[in-house]
């Protein structure tokens, strides 16, 4: 059914949110059908239902595979959906390469993800609200603060290190943990707000509010 002219703007958010397994090493190609397969159904009924009464069982039938198979590659459906959220971390390292040579101040390249996950966000935003606003909404923050937390604190250190910076009014952990936090609130504010502003507004508005803690730090 996920061939059909109904369900493929389902493949393209799949592709773009949770993760492409058909680009992954040199896994199995059938490992990687199935995983696909999976992940598919599982969107496609969190589009459908609240995410805490969807099945094991609903996800075997949609997809068309068997519940051995399943418990194969997953625990449960939580590990299914964890699975899929770390094509983020691809996202996240393809948009800070691009900061690296965009034009501004160095210490801006801390936040150089910033609006292509608010256009991620935008283009996604049905699947993106369908999972904020469900008991996986946990899940999904832990795993996206977890990989904005790995790509900042990256960044936050080299610029302390170029700068030679051992008297930072705050510790490198302490500013991860404020940019981190910051965006991931200012995301789910935009994501759930009824007329949302455009990307590149809240992208705006988002370093209008952070940037001037860098430029006290790093300016």
């Amino acid at each position: 059914m996920f061939i059909s002219e109904q369900w493929r703007p389902l493949c393209s958010v799949f592709s773009g949110l949770l993760g492409d397994f058909v680009a992954r090493g040199k896994s199995d190609r059938r490992v990687q059908r199935t995983r696909l397969m999976l992940h598919k159904a599982l969107i496609s009924l969190i589009l459908e239902k609240k995410y805490k009464s969807i099945t094991v069982q609903e996800i075997l039938d949609r997809a068309d595979v068997g519940r051995s198979t399943f418990y194969t590659h997953f625990r449960d459906k939580d590990e299914l959906l964890i699975g899929g959220l770390e094509n983020v971390r691809h996202l996240l390292q393809f948009a800070q390469t691009g900061a690296a040579t965009a034009p501004g101040k160095s210490y801006e390249r801390i936040i150089g993800f910033s609006l292509a996950m608010f256009e991620h966000g935008h283009e996604y935003r049905a699947v993106n609200r369908a999972l904020l606003g469900s008991n996986a909404e946990t899940v999904v923050r832990r795993q996206i603060h977890s990989a904005l937390t790995a790509v900042v604190s990256q960044e936050v250190r080299a610029q302390l290190q170029k700068r030679k910076r051992s008297d930072c009014p705050v510790s490198p952990e302490l500013l991860t943990h404020f940019l981190v936090s910051t965006y991931i609130s200012v995301l789910t504010w935009w994501l759930q707000s009824r007329n949302p502003v455009s990307p590149k507004d809240i992208n705006a508005a988002y370093r209008y509010l952070v940037l001037p803690c860098l430029v006290s730090i790093f300016g």
